[in-house]
């Protein structure tokens, strides 16, 4: 049985010459390794780098597993897998946090961001 689809925000520090195009690929490969259905969205960027080596980049992620689990669970799984994925293919250096949406004000912002500001005809 599947579990309900579940809203996290994802929060990566990567080298600064790592495109957001190649790194939510990189995402998504780590949530398939996992058998989780995941969909990314970049959310805009609102952090200063302090280093010119690193940035930060923020996401908001629907994820959904194959097979019933708790939604600290997945999001605990979903961290893990990020994070292994990261390091091995753009250095020790880098890290990741998941945590999950938590008022429904933040969830429903983050769904704009996923599917886009409705306007009206």
């Amino acid at each position: 049985m599947a579990s309900d689809p579940v809203m996290a925000v994802v929060r990566v520090k990567v080298p600064s010459d790592v495109e957001t195009g190649v790194l939510e690929a990189e995402l998504v490969r780590a949530m398939w390794e996992k058998s989780v259905s995941a969909e990314f969205a970049l959310l805009p960027s609102s952090w200063a780098g302090r280093s010119d080596k690193m940035r930060r980049h923020g996401f908001v992620a629907l994820l959904c597993s194959g097979r019933s689990q708790a939604d600290g669970e997945l999001a605990a799984a979903t961290q893990k897998a990020v994070r292994k994925v990261l390091r091995r293919r753009f250095g020790p250096e880098c890290k990741a946090k998941v945590r999950l949406a938590r008022h429904e004000a933040e969830v429903e912002t983050a769904w704009l961001s996923v599917r886009g500001t409705p306007f009206r005809v």
